[in-house]
């Protein structure tokens, strides 16, 4: 008799767990209501670009390697430019499309050391994005 019971109970709680279940659906179905919202779409990641960068260039402050210059040294295509030398940051800037031509490319990968100032590196962008190039990816040299 008490296992009869007992199998009774079980399923009058299922009974009522369903039914409560259905309550809480209906209750909170009306509950929702739409409301104004503002619809926008995010920015492509450009994730296929930094994949292959293309055109990479490296700047440095100017101590590095023994040499002690004025200004930062930016490397690009195995030469070095002085950016405190007018002349040699309209070569590279010269050679820079040339390169973006030849490579139909146009993000540059600007590789960055942390003791670089700032204003170098706006200085850099700058004079990429006056010649052309639509895009500078900023990488970071890491500290180990």
């Amino acid at each position: 008799m008490n296992a009869s019971w007992f199998r009774h109970l079980v399923q009058i709680a299922a009974w009522l767990t369903l039914a409560l279940l259905v309550a809480m659906f209906l209750f909170l179905q009306n509950a929702m209501a739409p409301v104004p919202a503002l619809a926008f779409e995010l920015p492509d990641s450009g994730a296929a670009d930094a994949a292959a960068p293309g055109l990479v260039a490296l700047l440095l402050p100017g101590d590095v390697g023994g040499t002690q210059t004025e200004g930062s040294l930016l490397f690009f295509d195995d030469d070095r430019y002085a950016l405190s030398d007018a002349a040699g940051v309209n070569e590279f800037a010269e050679r820079l499309v040339r390169r973006a031509a030849e490579a139909k490319c146009g993000v540059l990968t600007l590789l960055c050391d942390r003791r670089v100032p700032a204003g170098d590196v706006m200085q850099v962008m700058a004079l990429v994005r006056k010649r052309g190039l639509v895009r500078v990816q900023l990488a970071e040299k890491q500290d180990r």
